[in-house]
């Protein structure tokens, strides 16, 4: 596999990683941490939630990274940020009445939350990021889910300011006139972006509406560098990659029937991927830009991500970036074959 200069290289060559941080996920301690690691770690994209909040503490901590490492300024990871043109399982937060909630209840919420959102007194909505595997176990029903995302009509405004280099935009058949509106609200942003991404789940007629999504786009004023890298992402089974490795099969099968479609740009998988990812879709002989790791990426460095600010520790810092190298490197070999990276041997000073 060539190794290309980043991250547009890497859609070119097959090699394009993407961190999904969470479309709705807001705990900024965790996101900082994840995208210092994963800025170490090699990837070519940060996807978060499009709260002003959360861009800039992980544009903060992309910076620290790139100058740890000593990388250039063009040398990635873009910082995208996730919309939704509908009602979406991303852009939730679930949520229940905790007085409501008996005393005497087993609480199996509280186990099966992947990132300890679920307490005593309720939902704590920063952590939640509406992986919906709550609802099910509750013997009560009392969980629900509230949508969660930004207004359409201000999200340009909103977003102008920001260090934003991509946009993904999560659609469903049936949501033409919604992705017009959020595209019109997206004006402001549109000509400075460097890549625009769409994200579809397998559903009837979907080959139709993407062609329709893709009229909108063309004739919207993207900037040349945009229109030429778009990336449309294969969302086979969402936010399941961390529960099995057979969830990464989804995404690979659903891609043999998109790559049919000849869509323009580059197709990405997520939904379900996780270290079988690679090995599926080089099995499968698919023709993709990349892979967008999700649940099964944040969880692999949880352990180091959940407990305090990885700056100022150097040694957990290491081993967290080591560990996410090792996911990368799946699918950029020739950083293994490079071998360490110079600051993993020496000791990080990030302030």
């Amino acid at each position: 596999m060539e190794c290309l200069a980043r991250p547009y290289g890497s859609l070119a060559a097959g090699s394009w990683f993407k961190l999904i941080g969470g479309a709705s996920l807001q705990n900024l301690p965790t996101l900082s941490n994840l995208a210092l690691v994963y800025t170490l770690a090699g990837a070519d994209c940060i996807d978060v939630s499009a709260d002003p909040a959360v861009i800039a503490a992980v544009g903060e901590a992309m910076v620290h990274g790139h100058r740890l490492a000593g990388f250039s300024p063009d040398a990635g990871p873009f910082l995208m940020v996730s919309l939704s043109d509908g009602d979406d399982p991303h852009f939730r937060k679930a949520h229940f009445d905790a007085e409501r909630c008996p005393s005497d209840c087993p609480r199996p919420c509280l186990r099966i939350c992947p990132v300890d959102a679920i307490a005593a007194g309720g939902i704590e909505a920063l952590r939640c990021y509406g992986c919906g595997r709550c609802a099910p176990v509750c013997p009560l029903g009392l969980i629900e889910f509230r949508a969660w995302q930004a207004e359409v009509a201000t999200i340009g405004a909103l977003l102008a300011d920001c260090p934003v280099d991509a946009v993904e935009i999560h659609t469903h058949r049936g949501n033409l006139e919604g992705f017009k509106r959020l595209w019109r609200g997206l004006a402001p942003v549109l000509p400075r972006l460097k890549l625009v991404a769409v994200s579809f789940p397998d559903e009837p007629g979907m080959r139709e509406h993407l062609a329709d999504l893709w009229e909108v786009m063309r004739a919207g004023p993207l900037s040349d560098a945009a229109r030429s890298h778009i990336v449309w992402q294969i969302d086979g089974i969402p936010m399941s990659g961390d529960l099995a490795r057979g969830t990464a099969r989804a995404s690979v099968r659903f891609a043999r029937e998109v790559s049919t479609w000849r869509l323009p740009g580059y197709l990405q998988l997520a939904g379900g991927t996780n270290d079988a990812s690679v090995e599926l879709a080089r099995a499968a002989g698919l023709a993709i830009g990349g892979i967008g790791y999700g649940s099964y990426a944040r969880q692999l460095v949880q352990a180091e991500t959940e407990t305090g600010p990885l700056a100022e520790e150097p040694e957990r810092l290491r081993r967290a970036v080591e560990q996410a190298r090792a996911l990368v490197c799946q699918l950029k070999p020739h950083l293994q074959q490079e071998g360490a990276a110079p600051w993993l041997t020496t000791t990080p000073q990030l302030r």
